[in-house]
């Protein structure tokens, strides 16, 4: 007595095939935001004067950051980033990461309303620096690709690679 014909052996390994498919991958839903540029500020002798043991030293405070929108300057304070106006923030060295000084972590103004988005660091001595980026606006995802200092391009990714903890050089 046959229980199975042979067409049901060949329907099986279809039957599985069908039922074996998975779904297709819905998108993460996750959002990759790379616009903060790090500094290390020194003075002419290379010494740190982010480090609070220096008596010269430079604390967030003496520091306020602004954006450009709309062709006004806008002084930067979100409580989500400025960690109870701590922005922008100075960040400890970190040997283990491979960072041996203090860095000053600027968010650069990232605005696709902005033709050239500008970003202001003014000083405690009243100087000012312009900061001027180039980004890649893609799904959930906004990268700086480029950034000028001054109206001197610092750094491109295309050019540069990973984005260096660039020296900026202030003498109060």
């Amino acid at each position: 007595m046959k229980i199975f014909s042979k067409r049901f052996w060949v329907l099986i390994p279809v039957v599985l095939v069908l039922f074996s498919c998975e779904e297709a991958e819905k998108p993460c839903g996750c959002t990759n935001l790379d616009v903060a540029f790090l500094f290390n500020v020194v003075n002419q002798e290379n010494v740190d004067l982010l480090d609070p043991s220096e008596p010269k030293h430079i604390e967030a405070s003496d520091l306020s950051v602004s954006f450009l929108l709309d062709g006004e300057k806008v002084e930067v304070y979100d409580s989500k980033i400025n960690q109870l106006k701590s922005f922008p923030r100075i960040v400890e060295p970190e040997p283990l990461a491979g960072v041996d000084k203090y860095v000053l972590n600027v968010i650069l103004n990232s605005s696709e309303d902005e033709a050239i988005p500008t970003t202001y660091l003014e000083w405690k001595d009243g100087s000012i620096d312009e900061l001027q980026a180039e980004f890649s606006y893609s799904g959930n995802s906004v990268i700086v690709k480029k950034l000028w200092l001054n109206g001197d391009l610092i750094w491109d990714m295309q050019r540069d690679g990973e984005k260096p903890i660039y020296p900026l050089v202030k003498d109060f």
